[in-house]
């Protein structure tokens, strides 16, 4: 286990920014000599060398990138929980994170959430964490989220857990523009075969969207498909003419450009909401629970 510091760390990432060891000094206000004693330590605590340095110039070695793009990400958040700590303490504030995965319903809902919060509950600060949807629950546990816009299955039968509904979705087929099936009104399992599908990564898909897609994987037949980890990617795919994505009917407008959004006749409707440990239940979190279902009757 090493035993890197911030300063280390600091240093490390202002100079591979700069290439310039005097510079990095100068935003830093350290002394050249002492950003250099810094990254020497940092390296031998890593052994592998981050620089290459030469009379004439500073270059990253191939270790030092990596380093450079994973870490500096790592300082940013580690900068930014410091200021929101600090405001917190100095204001008295209270703080709720908010988990989310970038549905449609949730980038319609969030910004409402936050102006009501804002003004309902001033001594609030309340944070927004996306995550990806196979770690919803486990981070909840962890006190990474005080709340989590989930599905009911992404839950299940968690006696620590409190799910609130907030609505109720269904299975559509998304498809490009103009495609053949565009016109109709709903579509069934045997209007999809012989077409290539989108579906979640399996390690990510909520356990419905897993069942229906191994529904498909187990059907006779030739099937053809793809995978994607995130929303956005199975939306895009789709405008992009690689194939038909099956996605809950809250996760992508109806409106969307270049797509056409068909239900599925598929005989499992959804439950969409917010789940938050019961030993959490603060006044503050079931105030913004109760925004959340009054907003959503509004969109």
């Amino acid at each position: 286990m090493t035993k890197m510091n911030f300063q280390q760390l600091q240093c490390f990432v202002t100079v591979s920014q700069t290439l310039n060891f005097s510079t990095a000094a100068t935003r830093l206000h350290l002394s050249q000599p002492a950003v250099s004693k810094n990254i020497k330590q940092l390296e031998n605590e890593l052994s592998f060398e981050l620089f290459k340095r030469n009379q004439h110039e500073v270059s990253l070695t191939t270790a030092g990138l990596e380093f450079s793009k994973q870490i500096s990400n790592i300082l940013i958040l580690t900068e930014q929980a410091i200021i929101d700590s600090r405001e917190i303490s100095e204001q008295e504030k209270q703080s709720l994170t908010i988990g989310y995965t970038n549905a449609v319903i949730e980038n319609k809902l969030l910004p409402k959430l936050l102006s009501s919060t804002h003004h309902q509950l001033p001594n609030l600060r309340l944070s927004l964490r996306n995550f990806d949807l196979s770690t919803g629950l486990s981070n909840l546990q962890r006190g990474v989220f005080d709340l989590i816009l989930a599905t009911r299955d992404t839950i299940g039968n968690n006696p620590q857990v409190e799910f609130i509904p907030l609505l109720q979705g269904h299975f559509n087929v998304i498809l490009p523009t103009g495609h053949r099936l565009s016109d109709r009104k709903g579509l069934t399992f045997s209007d999809l075969e012989n077409l290539r599908l989108i579906f979640f990564n399996p390690i990510q898909a909520p356990p419905e969207s897993a069942t229906l897609q191994n529904t498909f994987i187990q059907a006779p037949g030739n099937l053809r498909y793809q995978t994607a980890d995130t929303l956005n990617t199975a939306i895009n795919m789709v405008k992009g003419g690689i194939g038909l994505a099956i996605l809950p009917s809250f996760t992508i407008d109806p409106d969307e450009s270049k797509v056409t959004v068909i239900p599925l006749d598929y005989p499992v409707t959804l439950d969409y909401g917010v789940a938050y440990l019961r030993a959490n239940a603060s006044q503050s979190l079931l105030t913004v629970v109760d925004l959340m279902k009054t907003l959503m009757v509004k969109i």
